[in-house]
């Protein structure tokens, strides 16, 4: 059961990247509160060698020796008031990893904070996670906690949090287990978005992102495997809300080619320089997305979905964009 003040733990989802790792754990041991956190490092295996070509057998190997590193890693890591390896036998993915570490471990403590293998935090990361899961304990609409700002460093809104309605970011997440218990992992109903064009909007956020089409093809492509976009998804069925900070307390260095999930380049974020030097202190008291954060995150959203400063023109102009379509 979950009790306000209670230091929550955090789950570090691993794959093969020793570096980021190293980072990620480096970082979150210089937060406030690292030491009375504790800390799951869920380290999934190897995948198996596609085939048996030498090369095919090389690839395993190397994968083999960087999980290997890992774990080699994980059993020194110091600095939280304990440390618990969680070495899989064989390789989940990394949908299957999270989803059943963090329904093992929110079931536990009631509550959890949720990292992955390349997102580098700010020191003030962990009190901003804790204290909004106690802020927001009782208020049911709100679904979790982010340390993930969707505005650039230099937005002028002029409000330390916000609450907002993107709530399947997968860049740091916290919640609590009466929140999770709504995951539904195959989605049920999500038919309704092919043939609602309303719905299907209001899904894509007032289309400036084409959540649907990575819902489409978390359901019909083999290939997906999306556990954020069925979280989003879950939550956007309650309406629900997400904390964040207004300038960004994590920052993604994974957009180097080494990650699954992650491209080659640079990453379609804002600017997040991660230079707060003082604590979160303000939380919003109206359980709510003020329309003043909404109008700027869809601007932001915007300039993800279309880099191309032309295309975002005429999207603006006259909402005509492939996003929406079924």
């Amino acid at each position: 059961m979950s009790k306000r003040g209670q230091v929550a733990p955090v789950i570090l989802f691993t794959y093969n990247r020793p570096e980021h790792t190293k980072n990620t754990i480096e970082a979150l041991a210089a937060n406030e509160l690292a030491n009375q956190t504790e800390l799951y490092i869920f380290s999934d295996a190897a995948k198996p060698q596609k085939d048996e070509s030498e090369e095919a057998r090389r690839a395993w190997q190397e994968n083999v020796r960087k999980v290997e590193q890992i774990r080699a890693y994980a059993a020194g890591v110091q600095g939280f008031s304990r440390v618990t390896l969680v070495a899989r036998e064989e390789n989940y993915g990394l949908a299957k990893n999270i989803i059943e570490g963090v329904t093992e471990i929110v079931n536990r403590y009631g509550r959890v904070i949720v990292l992955e293998d390349d997102l580098v935090t700010n020191r003030f990361f962990l009190r901003f996670m804790n204290d909004g899961l106690d802020r927001y304990e009782d208020e049911k609409r709100v679904t979790g906690v982010t340390g993930y700002s969707f505005l650039d460093d230099h937005t002028d809104y002029d409000k330390s949090s916000y609450l907002c309605g993107l709530t399947g970011t997968s860049w740091s997440w916290a919640t609590w287990a009466d929140r999770w218990a709504a995951f539904d992992a195959d989605a049920k109903g999500w038919e309704r978005l092919v043939t609602d064009a309303a719905y299907r909007k209001r899904f894509n956020y007032d289309n400036t992102y084409n959540f649907y089409q990575i819902l489409k093809a978390q359901q019909q492509d083999a290939g997906t495997n999306s556990w954020a976009i069925r979280w989003y998804y879950a939550t956007f069925l309650q309406d629900g809300l997400i904390l964040a900070p207004t300038r960004s307390l994590v920052a993604n260095d994974g957009w180097d080619g080494s990650g699954v999930h992650c491209g080659d380049g640079a990453a379609p974020e804002a600017v997040h320089a991660l230079k707060t030097d003082e604590a979160v202190t303000f939380f919003p008291e109206r359980i709510e997305e003020l329309p003043e954060v909404r109008k700027r995150l869809k601007k932001e959203l915007i300039k993800i979905s279309e880099p191309d400063l032309f295309k975002r023109v005429y999207h603006k102009l006259f909402r005509r964009n492939y996003i929406g379509k079924s």
